[in-house]
């Protein structure tokens, strides 16, 4: 049988318990024969309770759900049916027939969230179109203050220099929401075969020069040859150029930023669903033999410990001035390329952000129609 089943008699003992519903119980040993049913499923009162009422009910339930408590925090839902048993005529006892629905009502929650958060996000998008159209207007209307101003009082220093910081704050803002709607916006990824060797020292000059701190020092250990793979090359050096400048930025003048790259074998028989053509030449399986794993090392002085849940969520950060996009969208590119990242502490201190992305050497397409 696939579902679970109690017996019970009369006289509110128990008759028969087999093993599935053991398994869905989270019984170590299974309960005596005989034995009353409340002390038999002490752990699950409302189970024991239901089996008791039962008959003394007009109708039984059919179809029912039942939540149990397993500890103080877990929760497992349960759908059963009641049967009575007769004998000429007698009630002799009753039979429960159930089946798990934790991860059935789990997933309807994940497809619920979902659902909210896409709307979430198309009020999120909205709302940043409806902030920028003014936020515009006040730029211009700046700039046109600036030359009023230059003009009648080139010596008004003040003045001039609160609206500078008006135009600034105002682009910030706007710098803010174009991150926002960035964000918020589906990715769509540019596939092709692209070396990652390239792609990581085009993103460690960007970062250099950006950081404008010449005594960081940055190292490199890569491996002679890594093939060329499947990805968005644009987009996967914006996540390597974010987390190199993240990594200067959490230091001060001086430093080191090693950042190493590492193949590791797949499991066998791995795979995934790899966005190519459109979609009706798509092939969503391709099989791989390696992971690349990139690793970026800082000597800064690491991330806390109450914020590691945090850094991946959107608008969370920890700069004066940050925007709180820049690891949330990276880590949006890394999942869209099938590839996980995640925060750990450095050896020494500092923060360790690994980057693992399938080798997809070739795109497949289906012959299926």
């Amino acid at each position: 049988m696939r579902c679970g089943i109690v017996a019970v008699d009369s006289d509110e003992r128990l008759v028969m318990i087999n093993q599935v519903a053991q398994q869905i119980l989270e019984l170590e040993l299974s309960p005596p024969t005989g034995a009353p049913v409340r002390s038999a499923f002490a752990d699950h009162p409302s189970l024991a309770q239901v089996l008791c009422e039962s008959f003394d009910m007009a109708s039984l339930p059919n179809r029912a759900e039942l939540e149990l408590r397993l500890g103080e925090s877990k929760r497992k839902t349960i759908g059963f049916t009641l049967s009575l048993i007769t004998s000429d005529g007698d009630v002799r006892g009753v039979a429960m027939f159930f089946k798990d629905l934790t991860h059935i009502e789990h997933r309807e929650e994940q497809e619920r969230l979902r659902d909210r958060l896409a709307a979430l996000g198309q009020m999120a998008a909205s709302l940043a179109h409806e902030i920028r159209n003014p936020l515009a207007a006040i730029d211009v209307s700046c700039k046109l203050l600036e030359r009023r101003l230059q003009a009648a009082s080139p010596r008004d220093e003040n003045g001039l220099g609160l609206l500078a910081k008006v135009t600034s704050e105002v682009r910030r803002l706007n710098k803010t929401i174009t991150s926002s709607l960035e964000f918020v916006r589906p990715l769509a990824l540019e596939v092709e075969r692209g070396d990652l060797l390239g792609l990581l020292e085009e993103a460690i000059a960007v970062a250099s020069e950006r950081s404008g701190k010449p005594e960081i020092r940055v190292e490199r250990r890569f491996p002679e040859l890594v093939a060329p793979f499947l990805m968005d090359r644009q987009k996967l050096r914006q996540v390597f150029e974010n987390l190199l400048i993240n990594a200067m930025e959490a230091m001060g003048e001086a430093g080191r930023v090693a950042v190493l790259v590492e193949l590791l074998a797949a499991p066998r028989g791995a795979s995934v669903p790899y966005p190519t053509e459109p979609e009706r030449d798509r092939d969503p399986w391709q099989t791989f033999e390696q992971f690349a794993v990139v690793r970026v090392v800082d000597s800064g002085p690491g991330i806390r410990h109450e914020d590691r849940d945090r850094v991946f969520y959107p608008f969370f950060t920890t700069k004066q001035h940050g925007s709180g996009v820049g690891l949330s969208m990276a880590k949006k590119i890394v999942d869209s390329h099938r590839g996980l990242i995640d925060l750990d502490d450095a050896p020494g201190g500092g923060a360790l952000f690994t980057v693992r992305l399938p080798m997809v050497l070739e795109n497949r397409r289906s012959d299926r129609t």
